[in-house]
Formats: C-alpha cells, structure tokens, sequence
C-alpha cells in the first residue's frame, strides 16, 4: 500500500476525525443522556457523520464510475474517447491517465488492423485470381469474389465450414489434402467441372500469421486458358510454317535432282521441270510475303498509309485484277450496285490487297461456271462491302475458326490451288487495323458470303 497517497491521507484524515467527534460524542452522551439537549446534539452530530459519508462516498465513487463508463464505451470499439478526472494527482488521476494512454495505443493498433483488412479485402476483390484461404483444419476462412466466379458453389456463406461440405472438385480437393498432410505446397493445372473448357493453374502454399502464429492453407487460381490458347496457336503456326515450306521445297529439291540426273538433255521435259520448280519457288515467295505482311499487321508498331480512298476504283481494280483467273474457271465475276457512299481514309494498297484475298478465295472454292458478285452498301457510321459466291460452302463447326492462320476446311483442296492460308487472316488483321469487322455467312453447298465493314 502506498502510504504516500493523497487520496489515501484523505481519507485516513477524514475517518480519524470521524472516529475523534463519534468518541467524544459517545463520552457526552453519556453525561448528557438525561437532557433534551444533549440528545439533540447527539441527533445531529450523527447527523453530520451520515451527511460526512455520503460526501465522501461522492467524491469516491463519481471518478469511479466515470472510469466506468469510459472502459464500457472501450469495450464497445471507441478508443477515442477519454477518462476526464480534471487534474487529479491520485491514484484515480494516473488509473485515468494509463487507461487514456492504453485507449491511444490499442486504437491506433485496432486502426491500423482496420486498414490492412480493408486494403487486404479491396486486394482479393480486385484480384482476377481466385484465392481460397483454410485453416489447418481444412476450415474455409475467406475467399475473394472471383473464387465464387470459378467454382460457383463457393459463397461467402461457407466461411467456417470445411472445404469436403463445400467444394465437389475431387482434383482440387486431393492438391487441399495432400497440402493440409505434408505441410507444403503443390502446383497443378486443374479443369473445374463448372468451368468446362477452361484451365487453371492452381498453387497451394502454406501461410503464417505473424499476430499469432498460426498456419493456413491459401489456393490461389491463375486461369491460364488463353495462355494454352496463344501456346497451341505458336506451336500450330511453327509447324505449318514449317510444312508449308518444305512442301515445296521438297518438290524443288527433286526437280533440281531430276535435271541432273539427266533432265536437261531433254530440252522439252526440263522445260516442264523448271516450270514446276519455278511455281513452288512462286508459292514459297507468296507464302513468306504474306508472312511478312502479316507480322507487320499484329506489330503494335505498324502504320498505315493513310489517303483518300474512292471505294468504287478499289472496288473495280481488284475485280479486273482477278477476272482472268475467273474466266479461266468460266465463272461469272460481277459487281453489284456501288451506290450511297463516299470515299474514306485509309491504307489503299492494303484495302486493295483485302478485296484481292477475298476475291481469290471466293475463285478458288467456287466450281467451274458458278457466280461471284461483288457489292457495298452504306451502314450506320460506315460502308459494308461482300463478296458472294455459290461456290462449296463452309461447315459450321469451321467458321468460329476460319480467319485463324494456316487454317484450312479442306488441308490437302486448299494447297492443290495454290493458297498459303494466311489470306483471310491477313484481311481480319487489315479490317480490324481501319477499325472495321470482318464476318462470314456460309451453307455447305451453298455458297459464302464474307462482308466487311469499314468506318467512315
């Protein structure tokens, strides 16, 4: 006990003098007891020690129950409140002053824990990977918004229920089991069954908090769909440029043999010769052109030429362009109206280059005496130009990928008349690099229509 205490003399000094008048009032009573007034005087001597205790009850309990209510208001989250004791140098005065320095530290603390919830919270939700966090026990204790996205049984609600009664991914729930009983983390590739056709990289790692030292368990989904997409897609564009080429380089290749083995001493079958080494090395120059052309159309760094355009010349030139190749078909190459639209700005030897490709494969894949008809029309904020032909026609299940490179309906038709398969990729590319839309129409046996839109 500290003696030195001012609220402690206090009330020692106030008892003692309690205890002095009480003694010297018992001692008076006695002589006194016979008289009226010195009963009196005893009534309210006692008197005075009630109201005397009651003073000093207030003057006890008031900053008490103040200390009171301010640790209530604590307990309810206001750490911004304060104990009010005035200039009190008791023990009351430093109790209100420790609990005020206590309310600044753990506030500031409790506010600090706010903020990284909340910037922890706006992370995950902002966050295109799901995340899914367990406890050791294999107890959900949190998920962000694109968890709920890729596996659509999984909801805030679950939070503190075990992942078994919860997730039906029997792959995901074996990476959850196998990282829960070896304590370290796993990396797979994983197709949900909600999400047919989509691929997630998934990584288990195991966390610690360092507030308490406890473990967990965070998997977190990377979707990596379009990654194996583009993937395919280099490796496929590898191997047919690869085949491509060699193609005709093979039949190069065995041409040049077959003239020196010979060849050249008969003047009119090495004449035939060179002309078949002479059209592969045309079709390997077309092939490695379009190449170009066409890296130079996905480089972010291209340029366009841009002029005036008269859609009706581009129209007409690309047309007589090609109209020798139809007739030698005995098609019927025609154009339809060109009425109601204006010139534009553009790139005109590559809009020229557009109508050329399309022109050529509607001539390829259109038998002997068919029909192509070349026709524009005005549309909302630009001009759509088809090019229509009765001609064989195109699968349904080809056309989502008929403007891909190297793509071809029919592998072994398409290199028989000469085409690299980069045409009609190479028209997307320009279409979309003027800020138009390219689309296809197509029956099989039938015919196509390829329509393009350019703006104005």
């Amino acid at each position: 006990m500290n003696w030195r205490s001012p609220l402690l003399w206090k009330i020692s000094f106030f008892f003692a003098v309690l205890m002095a008048i009480s003694q010297w009032a018992v001692w008076e009573g006695r002589g006194a007891s016979d008289s009226f007034p010195g009963f009196l005087f005893l009534i309210i001597l006692l008197a005075f020690l009630g109201a005397g205790c009651i003073v000093i009850g207030k003057i006890l309990t008031q900053p008490l129950e103040e200390v009171i209510g301010v640790v209530q208001k604590f307990a309810e989250g206001l750490f911004n409140l304060r104990v009010r004791l005035g200039r009190r140098r008791d023990e009351l005065g430093r109790l209100g002053m420790e609990l005020n320095r206590m309310a600044q530290t753990v506030g500031e603390k409790v506010e600090g824990l706010a903020k990284n919830l909340a910037e922890t919270e706006a992370l995950l939700g902002g966050m295109v990977e799901g995340v899914l966090i367990l406890d050791l026990n294999g107890r959900i204790k949190n998920l962000n918004r694109s968890m709920g996205l890729i596996l659509p049984q999984t909801a805030s609600s679950d939070l503190g229920k075990h992942y078994l009664e919860v997730l039906r991914e029997p792959e995901l729930n074996d990476l959850i089991q196998a990282t829960l009983a070896e304590k370290k983390g796993y990396r797979r590739s994983l197709s949900p069954l909600g999400q047919p056709g989509r691929i997630f990289q998934v990584q288990s790692s195991l966390v610690q908090y360092a507030q308490n030292g406890a473990e967990g368990v965070i998997v977190v989904f990377h979707d990596v769909t379009d990654l194996k997409r583009l993937e395919r897609v280099r490796q496929d564009f590898v191997a047919n440029v690869s085949h491509e080429l060699r193609t005709p380089l093979t039949a190069i290749k065995g041409y040049v043999e077959a003239l020196r083995d010979g060849g050249l001493q008969e003047p009119a079958q090495a004449e035939k010769f060179l002309g078949v080494i002479q059209r592969h090395a045309d079709r390997m120059d077309r092939i490695v052109s379009d190449l170009l052309l066409l890296s130079e159309m996905e480089s972010a760094d291209r340029v366009l030429q841009r002029e005036t355009v008269d859609l009706r010349d581009l129209i007409r030139t690309a047309v007589e362009t090609l109209r020798p190749l139809a007739e030698g078909k005995q098609q019927n190459l025609q154009i339809g109206p060109l009425e109601g639209f204006s010139a534009l700005q553009g790139d005109g030897q590559k809009l020229h280059q557009v109508m050329v490709n399309l022109l050529r494969n509607a001539i390829s894949y259109t038998p002997e005496g068919g029909s192509i008809t070349v026709e524009a029309k005005p549309a909302t904020g630009g001009v759509e130009i088809s090019v229509t032909d009765n001609g064989i026609g195109i699968p349904p299940e080809d056309l989502p990928r008929i403007f891909e490179r190297f793509y071809r309906v029919d592998k072994g038709r398409s290199r028989d008349l000469g085409g690299t398969g980069l045409g009609l990729s190479i028209v997307k590319h320009i279409v979309e690099a003027h800020g138009g839309q390219v689309r296809v129409e197509s029956k099989p046996g039938k015919g196509s229509r390829f329509t393009f839109f350019l703006p104005i």
